[in-house]
């Protein structure tokens, strides 16, 4: 019987004054956190992002969500009981910002991953209320997916996140086994291979202070936790890049008069960003539909919803 060890702590890369200035991320940074994703598929970078650009997010977001979760067509994550809720992020040009939509530090990490030219096709959060449920164990891939880290999921918290407000339960390690046959449909990861797993590599729910980021491969095993305060809302930004040669048709939604934005970060971050951009958008009616497969390989279940 192996013995039962202490939780893996999730790495944390602190930005420093002078990498924040220079927009530039060292490469002793860009080392940890490759190796990090490599080994544990998670890694947080820490003072990332301005508290400026949080606040302002989060007043109108916090506004935004508490109007979703008394609309009957507002969508839960896995279940209701959980009061986490997926949020479209506010797609106005004076809402897309150089440290949240074209973070250098996150794109530093996610080039050096996925490659030159990363793509980013999910522009979203997960909004925590206050309740007693959690999510089922899960990876966010529906099909027998590549044995290669193909995207890597930004998680922007706009306030101080820790196990007391829900951040996330992350099973480090995961990535580097599993498989889509591990998930009982959307009922998560099998009960058995969770209590397999746990005996030698617990999970571990990190604290991440505001300003700061956590980056997950989209194949680590996960799991939205319970908030428990009285009546803090935890707004936590979800960004996804995928490599570009990963074969996804996901584009992401844009009103016309925020194309000009959506150019100049993509010139200023060397990223590309897979946008449509419409004459008219509500994001707060917007359906939430996404297929994370490729274009020849359609997931076998998922959240689509149109």
């Amino acid at each position: 019987m192996p013995a039962i060890l202490e939780p893996r702590n999730v790495t944390h890369v602190p930005i420093s004054d002078d990498e924040r200035a220079s927009r530039t991320m060292s490469r002793q940074n860009i080392e940890k956190a490759v190796v990090a994703l490599a080994e544990d598929g998670v890694v947080v970078l820490d003072n990332a992002v301005s508290e400026k650009s949080l606040d302002f997010l989060n007043g109108r977001m916090t506004k935004e969500a508490r109007q979703l979760r008394e609309d009957s067509n507002t969508q839960f994550n896995y279940s209701k009981k959980a009061q986490n809720i997926l949020q479209h992020m506010i797609p106005e040009p004076e809402y897309i910002l150089s440290d949240i939509q074209a973070n250098p530090f996150a794109i530093a990490v996610c080039k050096a991953v996925l490659g030159p030219k990363p793509v980013l096709r999910y522009h979203k959060a997960n909004t925590n209320f206050p309740g007693e449920s959690r999510q089922p164990v899960h990876s966010d891939v529906h099909y027998q997916h590549p044995r290669a880290c193909f995207a890597l999921a930004v998680n922007t918290v706009l306030i101080d996140c820790s196990p007391e407000n829900g951040s996330t339960e992350c099973w480090p390690g995961t990535h580097l086994t599993t498989r889509f046959a591990d998930q009982n449909g959307m009922n998560g990861i099998f009960t058995h291979l969770l209590e397999e797993r746990a005996k030698t590599a617990p999970p571990v729910q990190p604290t991440i202070k505001k300003g700061g980021l956590i980056i997950r491969d989209m194949r680590l095993w996960h799991a939205g936790m319970p908030n428990r305060t009285a009546d803090q809302v935890r707004v936590m930004l979800n960004l996804i890049y995928f490599a570009d040669w990963y074969r996804s048709p996901m584009k992401i939604k844009f009103p016309k008069e925020s194309e000009a934005r959506i150019r100049q970060l993509e010139a200023e971050s060397g990223t590309e960003i897979a946008a449509e951009f419409v004459d008219q958008l509500d994001h707060l009616t917007l359906c939430h539909t996404h297929d994370f497969g490729q274009d020849d390989k359609r997931e076998e279940f998922g959240r689509n919803r149109e």
